[in-house]
């Protein structure tokens, strides 16, 4: 049973405890993603998305310790679910042509990184109403590289991938 979420401060620890769950279990996919992806850049693109994922969980992690709180043991439902979708439509579909499984990565991976881009514009929101500035301006970083990763995933599909798969 879980306890009441009374205030903005503790529903704040709440989502930052969520969204680390969120980000772990992001990696633990992309991790069995890279070796579905035939593009190299692509692979270089996931590799570099876990490590950016990692440097996020840094600093939620460091936020939750200057709070006194720990991680938690709370197990995010969101991307529970965009995780199996993503793990289902990479790995247990059949594709006719290497490109069109990539093209299905991207959009995969993307729904992931929107989720996480959400949880860190939401936690920033609420670290600035809780006047916990510095942390903010640390979320809202977490949040920007996020989205620039997300950017990089586009033009990866804009450049090459989605023309190699409508080829197909």
């Amino acid at each position: 049973m879980t306890m009441a979420i009374n205030n903005l401060k503790e529903l704040y620890i709440a989502e930052l405890q969520d969204l680390y769950d969120a980000n772990q279990q992001a990696n633990a996919t992309v991790e069995k993603l890279i070796d579905a992806a035939s593009c190299p850049d692509l692979k270089d693109a996931l590799k570099n998305s876990i490590d950016g994922t990692k440097d996020g969980n840094k600093q939620i992690k460091s936020i939750l310790d200057s709070h006194g709180e720990g991680v938690g043991d709370e197990t995010c439902l969101g991307m529970k679910g965009l995780t199996k979708e993503a793990e289902k439509h990479v790995l247990k579909e059949e594709f006719g042509d290497d490109s069109v499984r990539d093209a299905m990565l991207i959009s995969q991976y993307q729904r992931l990184a929107h989720y996480a881009i959400t949880g860190y514009g939401t936690v920033e929101a609420f670290a600035k109403r809780l006047g916990d500035l510095e942390n903010a301006q640390t979320l809202e970083q977490c949040k920007e590289q996020t989205m620039e990763g997300d950017l990089h995933f586009t033009k990866l599909a804009q450049a090459s991938i989605n023309k190699d798969a409508m080829a197909a």
